[in-house]
């Protein structure tokens, strides 16, 4: 499956940026969702780990286990794994997991880079254990009124599109009716204010990784790339703005019955 942000160091350096603005909005959906503790619980496309340890701290699980495809990601999160706390690689669209079932299953921001989002979570439902718990959080709606921060969704959203993906995917998730397999417990839009130095950081650093595909160059000038690149990297330094920027996630938890 290809990822718009690669797998490099910026890349993983991008992560601990998005792993510290979003941790407030998956911390709190899993402390609503998980009431008991889980023997195992699968973090799905876990890059260089952020997401397994804020999993594994949240809900103290007696194992947690993160799973990726990208061998450079995982070298990286190797580092910080623990003997409660592994990491495999795997093409997560892929099953069997090679962790076997579990108790809980866990991704954010992940459906919006895949294929067919929802004939594999209808797979992923198969790898938990009777009323295991499948966590899902995506993009249902970014707000802002800066028209830097527009113009660079717009983009964004469109080489998702071309790729067949969707940047704001919660919609449909929401809409999508489950088989008999999986019951939906929850779902709900959190709403995340993300001040404008921290948007600008996640933005700048996002613009380095694919503004030279040929689906920018073919439909951007660079001239305008550039200077977006250029106004984003100011602000992560300038702006004091803590409300110009609002991020809609949407969580959804089904129960496997």
């Amino acid at each position: 499956m290809p990822y718009l942000f690669k797998d490099t160091d910026l890349a993983a350096y991008r992560l601990r940026v998005l792993a510290d603005v979003f941790a407030v909005s998956s911390r709190t959906f899993l402390q609503d969702v998980v009431t008991t503790t889980p023997q195992l619980a699968v973090d799905l496309g876990c890059g260089p780990g952020y997401t397994t340890h804020l999993l594994a701290d949240t809900t103290h699980c007696v194992r947690a286990i993160g799973l990726d495809n990208s061998e450079h990601f995982l070298t990286l999160a190797s580092r910080s794994a623990t003997e409660r706390i592994s990491f495999v690689r795997h093409d997560v669209t892929q099953i069997p997991f090679p962790t076997g079932q579990s108790d809980l299953i866990s991704c954010r921001m992940l459906l919006t880079h895949l294929q067919d989002p929802l004939s594999v979570i209808e797979c992923w439902g198969t790898q938990l254990r009777p009323h295991g718990l499948l966590l899902l959080e995506e993009v249902e709606w970014i707000q802002t009124e800066l028209s830097l921060f527009r113009s660079y969704l717009d983009i964004v959203a469109a080489m998702l599109k071309q790729q067949a993906n969707q940047l704001y995917i919660g919609p449909l998730l929401d809409k999508h009716q489950m088989g008999n397999e999986l019951r939906r417990c929850i779902s709900r839009v959190y709403h995340l204010p993300v001040s404008t130095a921290q948007a600008a950081t996640m933005f700048y650093l996002n613009i380095q990784s694919w503004k030279n595909q040929p689906f920018i160059q073919k439909h951007y000038s660079a001239t305008i790339i550039d200077q977006m690149e250029h106004d984003l990297q100011e602000l992560t330094a300038t702006s004091t703005s803590e409300s110009e920027i609002e991020w809609g996630m949407r969580q959804i938890a089904y129960e496997r019955v």
